[in-house]
């Protein structure tokens, strides 16, 4: 993944609601593991995906509703922090 395109990254699709990704986390345990590491990023950033928690995938959705619901810089970073994270957790 480049510093400025997360879709670089195959588990990251921008659609019309904006970029989207699925993990599989195989278990409700890691699933919230995973949501609550990202959860922790996101207030860093202050920047919050849109959450779809169920057994046994999260499905994660960032778009910049303060710049009229459009994929912004800041999007593409908090995806690549967020895949950082799936990756450092072995979460595809």
């Amino acid at each position: 993944m480049t510093t400025s395109d997360a879709t670089a990254d195959p588990r990251w699709t921008e659609t019309s609601e904006g970029l989207v990704a699925t993990f599989q986390t195989g278990s409700m345990v890691r699933g919230l593991d995973f949501v609550t590491r990202v959860v922790d990023a996101a207030e860093a950033a202050n920047h919050h995906p849109d959450i779809d928690f169920r057994y046994p995938k999260v499905t994660l959705t960032l778009i910049s509703h303060d710049a009229g619901d459009t994929v912004t810089e800041k999007d593409h970073s908090a995806a690549r922090e967020i895949s950082a994270i799936a990756d450092e957790m072995e979460i595809s």
